[in-house]
């Protein structure tokens, strides 16, 4: 039996590429789960399954079929555990219903039996950037989550296109100055460091970044691991353990 990890799928009806992978994906896993020594036990997203969520309300509808493969997946006996991203940090309880997902902390406490591994999104790690962590409070704020929530869907709609065409253009100035973009958005090793400290593990996973690798390093006198997921692409490698 296995358990697998993704993350920034952005699932995005505009994309039908990605949606196709998905698909594919889903269809993988429940070949797999035909087969008692192959079966896929748990899957773990770890944010950023969809390019944007503006509320249950909204957002089921527009990615339906996302939704019901994925409560076909958990129906044939997967436990699917989502975790929100920096694009999709609204999900709430309709969506854990219709696709028969959990909903998750960031820093997730995953126990394995050999040890415990935190598992993050990413952007928390991401200090360096203080325009987007000032920006992640506030949209992670409950109040500006229940204000933003009571608008009307085409309000919604509007607000979130003015904050992807801002983060757009941020991300094209920053691109103009490469190596200062590369620091600012990738994670802060002392970050990392800290909180894996705080939360006493040698193992984290994570996505956002959109750099897969396999960083080790020394954290009190012990080798640790940081794992980067990669980001939804057909070729992408899919970590099991």
């Amino acid at each position: 039996m296995k358990t697998l990890f993704i993350s920034d799928l952005h699932l995005d009806p505009k994309r039908p590429d990605i949606q196709t992978c998905f698909v594919q994906f889903i269809k993988s896993c429940l070949k797999s789960n035909l087969n008692d020594n192959n079966s896929i036990n748990t899957l773990y997203i770890l944010g950023d399954l969809f390019e944007f969520w503006i509320g249950d309300d909204a957002s089921i509808p527009v990615y339906e079929h996302s939704i019901s493969q994925l409560k076909q997946l958990s129906n044939s006996g997967t436990l699917i555990y989502v975790m929100h991203g920096n694009r999709d940090f609204l999900m709430g309880a309709d969506f854990e219903k219709a696709s028969g997902c959990q909903l998750i902390p960031d820093l997730y406490h995953l126990q394995t039996s050999k040890q415990t591994i935190l598992l993050s999104h990413g952007d928390i790690l991401c200090t360096d950037d203080d325009e987007y962590m000032k920006f992640r409070q506030m949209v992670r704020d409950p109040i500006w989550q229940s204000e933003f929530l009571s608008k009307t869907v085409e309000e919604r709609l509007a607000i979130a296109q003015a904050m992807r065409e801002h983060s757009k253009q941020r991300g094209q100035q920053l691109e103009q100055q490469k190596k200062q973009a590369s620091e600012i958005t990738d994670v802060n090793q002392k970050t990392v460091e800290e909180i894996m400290l705080a939360h006493k593990v040698s193992k984290l996973i994570h996505g956002h970044t959109h750099r897969p690798a396999t960083h080790e390093f020394q954290l009190n006198n012990q080798m640790a691991q940081r794992i980067v997921l990669p980001d939804w692409t057909p070729d992408a490698q899919i970590l099991a353990i």
